[in-house]
């Protein structure tokens, strides 16, 4: 009886865990609240990382607009300013050039500086190149709008040369 008595304890305790073993929910404890929380904080984390890339589109585009308005300034002021008139359609040109690049060199060094780190916005079919508002083909009209005010003489039509670079810039900005 002494060696039943071992034996039956041990098999009421195997048989136990068996049956207790069986009955366990089958998600661990707190695994669905970890993979919860987990979930939350990732759409959170994505949240943020598509409103800070809205954000640097908007600054992009508010950089593009002093660009552009600076070139605006430059031609009527070389309008105004025989004496100056030179340098200041340089100075134009080289803001629309400053659109077209979507920045000057501290901010393509920036935008550089991104892209080794795997920040991208869009790529160019054609060429490539990643850019945020300014596309190939918006490039190359800015551009040749950069070109004709570089080459502006005395009698060329400077409110007219305005008038396109609005043009070329404001589709450059719009929305895709």
């Amino acid at each position: 009886m002494r060696s039943l008595l071992p034996v039956a304890v041990v098999g009421t305790l195997f048989i136990g865990y068996q049956a207790a073993r069986s009955q366990q929910p089958a998600d661990p404890k707190g695994h669905g609240a970890a993979s919860k929380a987990a979930a939350t904080t990732y759409e959170h984390l994505a949240t943020a990382i598509i409103e800070i890339e809205a954000t640097e589109d908007e600054l992009v585009k508010s950089i593009l607009i002093g660009y552009e308005m600076a070139a605006q300034e430059h031609l009527k002021a070389a309008a105004k300013d025989a004496a100056h008139r030179v340098a200041h359609l340089e100075a134009a040109a080289a803001e629309v050039t400053n659109v077209a690049n979507e920045g000057d060199k501290a901010i393509q060094a920036i935008r550089q500086r991104l892209a080794k780190a795997g920040h991208t916005h869009n790529t160019d079919a054609e060429t490539k190149d990643d850019y945020i508002w300014v596309t190939n083909r918006e490039k190359k009209a800015l551009l040749d709008v950069a070109a004709k005010i570089a080459r502006a003489d005395e009698k060329a039509d400077l409110a007219a040369l305005g008038t396109e670079l609005n043009k070329a810039f404001e589709a450059a900005v719009a929305p895709e």
